[in-house]
C-alpha cells in the first residue's frame, strides 16, 4: 500500500481552503481582537486591557428585564465642566467643548472607570474571520459585497471602510419595542412621540448567507401610537445594503383616508418631522446617509471621553421628566468612560448638495459604534452635535443605544430618541418572514 494520500479534486479543494483559513489566521495581528480593536490598555492604565467584554448576563437578569447596571458600584473619577475643560482638552471633542461653553453652569462630564464591556456573539466573530479578505467596497462607495454578519474591514485603510464598519456594525437580527422622539422648549418642557417599532437586519441575522442574501439590509415597520392625533398611521420601510440606484423604499398607510401609498425618501439634510430643524434625517443613527454624498478620511485613532454603559438612563426606574432638562438632558444620568475611537471626517463631494460640508464621526473601537458626531457651520465652528448613549443588551450580547441626544448650538431646545423608560427594552427575540414587511399587509395590520 503506497504511503502517500491520493488526493482527489474534493480534497484538493478542501486543502486550499484549510491553507487560506489558515493564512487568514496567521495573517491576524494577535495584538488585535477579531474585529480589530486594541487588546492592550494605554500605558497610563487608564484604559484596561480588553477582556472580552460582558459575555455573560447579571445574576438574576431575566429576558424582558430593564437592565440592571453591572458597574454600579462604580464611583465617579473626575467630573469635567467648563472651568477645568482646557486640562482635559486633549480627551474632548469640539462637540463636548462647545456645550461646556453654551452651559457653563449646568453641563459637565461625569468621569468613571472605563470598562470595555463591548461583546460579540460567536457568529459575528466567525463571520469576520470566515470573510477576512473578501469584502469589497463597490460602486465607488454605494454598497459592500463578499460578506454578511461579520465586521467588513477589522483593519481600515481608509475612511470610507471605517464608516461602512459602523454602517454595517452588529445590531442582533431584529427587534421589537418603541421608538420616541422628544423635543423640548427652552424652558425644557417637551413633546413626546411614540410610534411602536418592529424591525429585522437580514445583514447581521446569524442565518443569513452569501447565498440567501437579497441586498435588502434592513426591514422595519413603524405603528403612530402618539401624538394621538396621527395614532394608528403605520409606515414601513426597507433599506439597502448596495444602495447604487436604490437606497431605500417606503411606504405610508393613513388612518384616516385607509390608504396605503409610496412614500418620498426624504432628502439628506431634510429635518427631521416634529423635530423643529434641530436634527436632520441623516443624522439619525448618527449617519444614515448615502456614502457616496462624502469623500471620507481616516484620521487615526485617539482616546477620548466617549458616552458609555449608559445604564442609568437606560434604567425603567428612571422617569423621562428625570432625564429631560432645560438645555440639555440631565448629565447627572450620563456616564462618560476613556475609550479609544477612530475618527473619520466627511468632506462633501463638489457635485453634491448638503448644508454641512464638513463632518466628524467618533467611531468606538471595541464595537464599531458611532459614540457622537459633529457637524461643522461655514466659519469652521460646530452647528449640531450628536450623541449614542449605547449599553451592552448582553442577553443577545450587543453594543447599542439606549438613547441618542441631538443638539444644535444655535438654539436652547434639542431632541432626543429611543427614550423608552416608561415602555418597555427593546425584545431582541422578535423574529418575523419578510412578508410581515410587505406594503401590502398594511391595511391588515392597521385592524390589530
Amino acid at each position: 500500500m503506497s504511503r502517500f494520500l491520493l488526493l482527489t479534486p474534493a480534497l484538493v479543494l478542501l486543502a486550499v481552503k484549510l491553507m487560506i483559513a489558515n493564512s487568514v489566521i496567521a495573517d491576524h495581528d494577535p495584538s488585535l481582537t477579531t474585529i480589530g480593536a486594541e487588546r492592550s490598555g494605554n500605558t497610563e492604565s487608564t484604559i484596561p486591557p480588553w477582556s472580552g467584554g460582558i459575555t455573560s448576563p447579571p445574576a438574576g437578569y431575566q429576558k424582558g428585564d430593564w437592565h440592571p447596571d453591572p458597574f454600579a458600584t462604580d464611583q465617579i473619577v473626575t467630573v469635567v465642566n467648563k472651568a477645568n475643560a482646557n486640562k482635559f482638552q486633549e480627551y474632548l471633542s469640539a462637540g463636548h467643548l462647545a456645550l461646556l461653553n453654551k452651559y457653563p453652569n449646568t453641563y459637565h462630564l461625569n468621569i468613571y472607570p472605563t470598562r470595555r464591556s463591548a461583546s460579540h456573539p460567536q457568529s459575528v466573530l466567525e463571520h469576520t474571520t470566515k470573510y477576512s479578505g473578501e469584502a469589497k467596497i463597490i460602486n465607488e462607495g454605494a454598497g459592500v459585497s463578499g460578506i454578511v454578519v461579520g465586521v467588513p474591514f477589522p483593519h481600515p485603510s481608509n475612511g470610507q471602510e471605517a464608516i461602512w464598519n459602523a454602517r454595517l456594525s452588529y445590531k442582533a437580527g431584529g427587534y421589537s419595542g418603541y421608538f420616541t422622539q422628544v423635543l423640548t422648549t427652552n424652558s425644557g418642557a417637551y413633546e413626546f412621540s411614540v410610534w411602536q417599532h418592529e424591525i429585522e437586519f437580514m445583514y447581521s441575522d446569524h442565518r443569513t448567507t452569501l447565498e440567501s442574501f437579497d441586498n435588502i439590509k434592513t426591514r422595519g415597520l413603524l405603528r403612530t401610537l402618539r401624538p394621538a392625533k396621527n395614532a394608528g398611521n403605520l409606515f414601513v420601510y426597507h433599506r439597502f445594503l448596495n444602495s447604487h440606484g436604490i437606497e431605500r423604499r417606503n411606504w405610508s398607510y393613513n388612518a384616516g383616508t385607509r390608504r396605503v401609498k409610496r412614500s418620498t425618501n426624504s432628502s439628506h439634510d431634510t429635518p427631521m418631522n416634529r423635530s423643529s430643524g434641530i436634527h436632520l434625517w441623516d443624522q439619525s443613527e448618527m449617519w444614515r446617509g448615502p456614502i457616496t454624498d462624502f469623500n471620507w478620511t481616516l484620521l487615526g485613532k485617539r482616546e477620548m471621553y466617549v458616552p458609555y454603559n449608559a445604564y442609568l438612563l437606560h434604567s425603567g426606574g428612571t422617569a423621562v421628566d428625570a432625564i429631560i432638562k432645560p438645555k440639555h438632558i440631565n448629565q447627572d444620568l450620563a456616564r462618560y468612560e476613556l475609550h479609544r475611537v477612530w475618527v473619520v471626517e466627511a468632506n462633501l463631494k463638489t457635485d453634491r448638495s448638503h448644508i454641512y460640508k464638513r463632518r466628524r464621526y467618533y467611531i468606538d473601537e471595541d464595537s464599531w459604534r458611532i459614540m457622537f458626531a459633529e457637524h461643522y457651520n461655514e466659519a469652521g465652528q460646530v452647528d449640531r452635535f450628536s450623541e449614542s448613549h449605547d449599553i451592552n443588551y448582553y442577553e443577545v450580547p450587543l453594543m447599542y443605544p439606549t438613547l441618542e441626544t441631538y443638539y444644535k448650538l444655535d438654539t436652547e431646545r434639542y431632541y432626543v430618541t429611543n427614550i423608552d423608560n416608561e415602555y418597555s427594552p427593546f425584545d431582541f427575540s422578535f423574529d418575523q418572514s419578510p412578508s410581515f414587511f410587505s406594503p401590502g399587509r398594511l391595511k391588515m395590520k392597521a385592524k390589530r
